[in-house]
């Protein structure tokens, strides 16, 4: 297959912003794609020719793309950064040169995908003295043979930044579309593989029956079953037919841990690999998971040594910033509390209940002092019961409780009514920032204030929902605003709906968990969720959640009207 039909589709999905336009276009490049190409047609789409869970970049920065650029072209590292300044983009720049290039070259083969995807594959595994230069040489030979729309997609990709608005969200109608599926069953199978070329392979050589054949598989990390809100013991009750599990709800890292026989892997709920930032885990997990190949749901938690009581989520978080990975295991040693099974050597354990897989986990866990935990459970239907454990796990230092359905199996992705979280204050909202405003004052030169928004579960676009412009340090503001100029954009993104005005838009990326007094309708500002928070407060960045997770208007206007309920009640 031709790379130029996928750079020709790249170009119309960028020059769209409409969600129903952008599906067009994926649904009829997938209907041109052999069979065989499926799964790198969808992966580049994507942007980068791993699926989301593998941590690999490939490895090359501007600088060196530019030189690569400079030796297709035949122009100049100092044209180069000329055009650079006035264009911004590497890949336009590469699209302009190439069209012009100075440089002749005889018996170049126009590019295929195979080439394009093996070629950029392969860059991170180009090491040793010279690499640098090799890994130079393998894009410049792509660019080479490219015509000047190929090349701007080509340095896009190796930069990771593709631009054409195509998150992994917006691949299930597009392939249900194009292939005359159902999108709950290309859905289901993207929640059990996290891996939306291999959905596509499956369906394209199978049909259907190709998705029921995907299945759970140790190494590709299943999107985890989420819970949602409850304000009282009684609704948890009322909800679980007088009667629920009740665990120690944990303020930590949400892990998954694949165990494929003395190779331990931890994923978080972003489905990124965080293996190498607690290697202190790896040997008490290996003995502490008696089957050779099994998947638990578990929650890494920070412990503070003197104490032995549990620390905030931000500790945690450090231990991921922190180089020196030794010294932090002393700073900040980590326990997991292991709290769901998912696969069991042969055994699938989804579709059984809530009662049956936690006597499986008990069954296969050895548990390591200090290390690695079942958590603590208690099966009660009574009310006073309920609310002394509450009280014990606030006391030690956890966040309250998390309520479970006892016959509910493992509802992979899904935010349902059969996992409950009891806190006992009310409940923040995480929400994706889309875009900045300048400060003011000690605050000139920096974003001052956010606009936020939350996701819209029918149509997967986010909507505005509040300003931001609380709750920060002098600190937050200085790294903030470094972090998002480097997803800046000077348009809203294509995903978002927004009717205000801001100094800069952002990619939605960034989830901050934010506080607020109360829900309003129709607020002054007008937010195109037709929601608003009234004094909303920066609590947290949530590194642990993925923008496709954050709280949803369908989510905020349930609350509204719990809230409005409960000062009804207030007034009588």
């Amino acid at each position: 297959m031709r790379y130029v039909v996928l750079a020709d589709a790249f170009e119309k999905l960028e020059q769209t912003s409409s969600y129903l336009k952008k599906n067009e276009v994926i649904a009829d490049l997938l209907k041109k794609t052999p069979p065989e190409e499926t799964e790198r047609v969808v992966l580049l789409t994507l942007g980068k020719p791993w699926p989301a869970y593998v941590s690999k970049e490939t490895g090359v920065g501007l600088q060196q793309l530019k030189k690569a650029v400079a030796k297709a072209s035949g122009y100049s590292p100092t044209e180069i950064e000329r055009l650079m300044r006035q264009v911004g983009d590497l890949g336009k720049v590469a699209q302009q040169l190439l069209a012009k290039k100075r440089q002749v070259t005889l018996f170049t083969e126009r590019l295929t995908v195979e080439k394009v995807f093996e070629n950029v594959k392969n860059l991170p595994e180009i090491t040793g003295e010279g690499s640098v230069d090799r890994k130079i040489a393998s894009i410049a030979e792509l660019l080479t043979s490219s015509t000047p729309l190929e090349a701007k997609f080509i340095v896009r990709t190796v930069l990771g930044d593709l631009r054409i608005g195509v998150a992994e969200g917006r691949l299930r109608d597009a392939i249900a579309s194009a292939f005359g599926v159902s999108p709950d069953a290309v859905e289901h199978a993207y929640m059990l593989t996290t891996d939306y070329s291999m959905v596509a392979k499956a369906v394209a050589t199978g049909g259907e029956k190709g998705l029921e054949k995907l299945n759970v598989c140790v190494g590709h990390p299943v999107n985890p079953m989420l819970a949602q809100r409850a304000e009282t013991i009684d609704e948890v009750l009322r909800r679980m037919k007088g009667k629920a599990a009740f665990e120690l709800k944990l303020d930590g890292i949400r892990v998954q841990v694949h165990k494929d026989g003395d190779r331990i892997t931890l994923f978080t709920r972003r489905m990124e690999d965080y293996t190498k930032m607690f290697p202190d885990l790896i040997e008490p997990l290996r003995r502490a998971l008696k089957p050779k190949r099994a998947i638990v749901d578990g929650e890494l938690v920070a412990i503070d040594r003197t104490t032995g009581k549990p620390m905030p989520f931000q500790e945690v978080l450090k231990r991921r910033r922190k180089y020196e990975i030794k010294r932090a295991m002393g700073e900040i040693p980590v326990k997991i509390y292991l709290f769901d099974v998912l696969l069991s050597d042969g055994d699938v354990m989804l579709d059984k209940s809530y009662l049956e897989r936690r006597e499986v986990l008990e069954g296969i866990v050895n548990e390591v002092e200090g290390k690695v935990m079942v958590v603590e459970q208690k099966i009660s239907d009574k009310p006073d019961e309920i609310r002394k454990f509450m009280d014990r796990a606030l006391e030690i230092g956890h966040e309250g409780l998390l309520a479970k359905d006892l016959g509910a199996s493992y509802r992979a992705g899904r935010r349902e009514f059969v996992w409950l979280k009891l806190k006992p204050v009310l409940e923040t909202l995480d929400l994706v920032v889309v875009g900045g405003l300048y400060g003011k004052g000690k605050r000139a030169g920096y974003f001052g204030s956010y606009v936020l928004a939350t996701r819209d579960e029918e149509s997967g676009r986010f909507k505005t929902v509040t300003k931001c412009g609380s709750g920060y340090t002098d600190e937050d503001l200085k790294e903030f605003t470094k972090m998002f100029r480097k997803i800046q954009l000077k348009k809203p993104h294509p995903d978002v709906d927004i009717e205000l005005d801001c100094d800069a838009y952002c990619e939605p990326r960034i989830v901050f968990e934010t506080a607020y007094e109360e829900i309003q309708v129709s607020p002054e500002l007008k937010h195109t969720s037709k929601m608003g928070l009234r004094f909303p407060r920066f609590i947290r960045i949530r590194e642990d959640r993925r923008p496709e997770e954050i709280s949803t208007v369908q989510e905020i206007k349930r609350l509204f009207e719990q809230q409005e309920k409960r000062k009804a009640k207030t007034r009588h």
